[in-house]
């Protein structure tokens, strides 16, 4: 038996997520990266906004939802969203911009444009001076970097054809879980 995913098949990855959102079993992650993201994420904005152009941005708190998908993005405006993600490490930021977009952060984004309605959407990544508490005590500071070596920028336009995709596989996920479901149902609590 192969382990190759046929066209149209859920990913391996796709069902342990499944498996871990339906056992309601997904770990906390906690880590300098994150930490350091939570932290600088104000500032973080701020310095988005200044660089492309938006002049101020506030932080958005509003969750949003559908029949099919959730999210809050970082910030909204009247044309467009942006997700803004920290750099850890000058090294990280440059690496970001060699890989391109991170197609995760795509197909978030794609779901943002969904769901608060824009046509465009932008993520942001930016490096921000690493707070100590972040970092072993020991603040690593980028402020005397010229501000075009601390950020790279990927944008995407909305496609109604693309929401269609993910609106198949989010039914192609609740199918699977269904059949998930009942075999658990079945296997439970009982003498095999």
């Amino acid at each position: 038996m192969s382990n190759a995913k046929t066209k149209g098949e859920l990913s391996a990855t796709c069902k342990t997520f499944l498996m871990e959102w339906y056992a309601q079993d997904r770990e906390q992650i906690h880590s300098k990266y994150i930490m350091k993201g939570n932290l600088v994420e104000i500032d973080l904005i701020d310095f988005m906004a200044e660089q492309i152009g938006l002049g101020m941005a506030e932080k958005n708190e509003v969750t949003v939802h559908n029949e099919w998908m959730v999210g809050t993005c970082d910030v909204i405006t009247n044309h467009l969203i942006v997700d803004v993600k920290a750099a850890w490490s000058r090294k990280t930021l440059q690496q970001q911009a060699i890989d391109g977009m991170n197609p995760d952060y795509e197909w978030q984004g794609r779901g943002y444009m969904a769901l608060y309605e824009r046509p465009t959407f932008i993520v942001f990544h930016g490096l921000m001076n690493t707070p100590e508490e972040a970092n072993y005590d020991g603040e690593v500071v980028y402020d005397d970097l010229p501000d075009n070596e601390r950020w790279v920028a990927y944008q995407v336009q909305r496609d109604a054809t693309i929401e269609q995709q993910i609106i198949q596989r989010v039914i192609q996920c609740r199918e699977w879980l269904e059949e998930y479901d009942k075999k658990i149902v079945a296997t439970l609590g009982k003498i095999h």
